[in-house]
């Protein structure tokens, strides 16, 4: 078997809260609870689920951003976070990040030739000719013309400002890039084109993507395999079409019937209570319509059920 591009193994991120008094101890929320996944190479992979699940907590820990409390995340077979700061730095030219923010995540004082550069600049050995022809190359393979190059952000729309945040995600050739709800921000009509333009990287280029994503649209669209997250753990995982067509836990089910159908109203959900460490059972009982006892008692394991499936659920439908 090919050894996997990324593996994240029981990751563990804490974080601490305020104190209620001054003397009271500090509270801590797990906003990653030891979640595992395989991605190889040439088959992407997304995470799905609602605001404040964890999704962009375990993207940030997944490109080395963010120290995890526990677990183990390798690259290429290599734990990044047992790497000495030069070799972490060498290896970040194999992964590169696209934001959420077309507006936020480039630099306005900066022209567009400079923006898709920098990754080069700072990671790459490349002659000053070759960072120019790369920079081209990288502006051509997601729709835009060299002389877009001489422009400044504000010249361009919110679709074209996320292709120039693509350009410069390929611009180092990475094995991996991880798109962190790459568009959201954007008009329906715009996020087609840049799924689109990501679906062509991803058949001709061979690129790699690590989705994060709200939207199952979207993941479905580009993603081989699936995780569904909530509150902080991975309750179903398997290959997009499979889990999509016949969902195993309840909160899958959730999310697919809330998504909006033009032949039908959408279901209004159960209000969430807040997301606060759960003192045992499963996190998802209070809001599940199939919760039993045994669901508030014991937390279920993620198991494998057969074709590559694998649910976190007592009951699975």
């Amino acid at each position: 078997m090919t050894v996997p591009l990324l593996e994240v193994v029981d990751l563990v991120k804490l974080y601490r809260l305020p104190r209620a008094g001054w003397f009271a101890p500090h509270p801590t929320r797990r906003a990653v609870d030891g979640v595992s996944l395989t991605i190889h190479p040439g088959r992407s992979f997304g995470v799905v689920g609602e605001s404040g699940s964890g999704k962009s907590t375990l993207a940030r820990a997944a490109m080395a951003l963010e120290q995890p409390t526990a677990g183990i995340v390798r690259l290429d077979g290599h734990s990044l976070f047992d790497l000495a700061p030069r070799a972490l730095r060498a290896a970040r030219a194999e992964m590169q990040m696209i934001f959420q923010d077309p507006y936020g995540s480039l630099d306005p004082r900066q022209r567009v030739r400079r923006i898709v550069a920098e990754p080069l600049i700072n990671l790459a050995h490349v002659t000053r000719v070759q960072r120019a022809a790369r920079v081209l190359e990288a502006l051509r393979a997601v729709g835009l013309t060299a002389t877009d190059a001489d422009k400044y952000p504000h010249e361009f729309s919110g679709g074209q400002r996320q292709r120039i945040a693509i350009a410069r995600a390929l611009v180092t050739r990475p094995k991996l890039v991880v798109a962190d709800e790459p568009v959201s921000a954007l008009d329906v009509s715009i996020q087609a084109q840049v799924l689109n333009l990501m679906s062509d990287l991803q058949r001709e280029a061979g690129v790699t993507f690590f989705l994060i994503s709200h939207d199952l649209a979207v993941v479905g669209h580009l993603c081989d395999d699936v995780a569904v997250m909530f509150h902080g753990r991975f309750v179903e995982t398997g290959p997009a079409a499979a889990l999509f067509k016949a969902p195993k836990h309840p909160y899958t089910r959730e999310l697919i019937d809330a998504a909006p159908k033009l032949e039908e109203a959408p279901i209004v959900a159960v209000d969430a209570p807040p997301n606060e460490e759960a003192p045992g059972g499963c996190a998802y009982a209070a809001r599940c319509r199939f919760a039993q006892s045994r669901c508030r008692e014991a937390a279920p394991a993620l198991r494998p059920l057969g074709d590559g499936r694998s649910v976190a659920c007592h009951f699975p439908l």
